[in-house]
């Protein structure tokens, strides 16, 4: 085995020198560029408008299609004498009932709307409100509905095949699917965005 020379050691210790670890400036350097990308990004969610408006009256408006949503997404009585035990889901027939009768004062309403005014959304209507399976929509329905659940919400859209099915919509997973409608789902009632008679001759 050869000595190590003195002109070696010294040049090895030099080497070691070198290498020290980098300084807090340099770190810094580096995390800037991550930064200032957050800093955009969060520049540009404040920027982009929410896509629902909450009315204050127990209403939500789509501000994509002007449509005007229920804030409740889990109500159980929608009219005086509801037999639904307390309970929003319930089976098809008795959701189409439950959204035609909805009116103010009920599912913390306070927009003046009447019996009749409200129903139960089609499929693509609830499609368009729920969450984006590809992840690019940036908006949350569960940030705009107050109590809103993970299983499955009623269509007015009847099935393809047969009528005795109706299309479902998970608005929290943007899946859906036809179901018999004797089986019991939840009910999201939508109104058009004219005002109701009762607040139009006002």
């Amino acid at each position: 085995m050869r000595p190590v020379t003195h002109a070696a050691a010294f040049a090895a210790f030099f080497m070691l020198f070198s290498l020290r670890a980098p300084t807090a400036s340099a770190d810094w350097n580096m995390a800037k560029p991550l930064k200032d990308l957050l800093a955009k990004r969060e520049a540009k969610d404040q920027a982009t408008p929410a896509r629902f408006k909450d009315n204050g009256d127990g209403t939500l408006t789509d501000s994509r299609t002007g449509l005007i949503w229920l804030k409740n997404a889990n109500c159980a009585n929608f009219f005086e004498g509801d037999q639904s035990g307390g309970k929003n889901s319930r089976p098809w027939h008795e959701a189409r009932v439950a959204a035609s009768r909805l009116a103010d004062g009920f599912c913390g309403l306070k927009d003046g709307s009447k019996s009749g005014d409200w129903r139960l959304p089609t499929r693509d209507e609830l499609l368009d409100i729920s969450k984006d399976p590809s992840g690019k929509e940036a908006w949350t329905a569960g940030d705009a509905f107050t109590g809103l659940q993970s299983f499955y919400y009623w269509s007015a859209t009847l099935g393809d095949l047969y009528q005795d099915y109706a299309f479902y919509v998970s608005i929290t997973y943007g899946m859906d699917s036809h179901a018999f409608q004797l089986n019991s789902f939840h009910v999201l009632p939508l109104r058009e965005r004219k005002k109701p008679a009762a607040s139009a001759q006002q």
